[in-house]
């Protein structure tokens, strides 16, 4: 009985890792998207806002896909 939880516990962190790892992948692509479209953009006050907020997506997308693969 107890490998069974073991195996289902193991199974379910693997599975978690996979969604973090796929939702990582989504954001840090969408950052970089955000990125591109700060050179489409005219004012400056768009081309920081489109920065920070690239940045901030592709951070938190790059650690969620790096830390995913770490515990695959």
């Amino acid at each position: 009985m107890r490998e069974s939880e073991g195996m289902n516990k193991n199974q379910g962190e693997h599975r978690q890792a996979q969604i973090n790892g796929a939702l990582g992948l989504f954001l840090l692509f969408f950052g970089v998207i955000v990125l591109i479209a700060m050179a489409f953009t005219q004012t400056l006050v768009g081309r920081l806002t489109n920065l920070v907020a690239g940045a901030i997506l592709g951070l938190i997308g790059g650690a969620m896909f790096y830390r995913s693969r770490k515990r695959r």
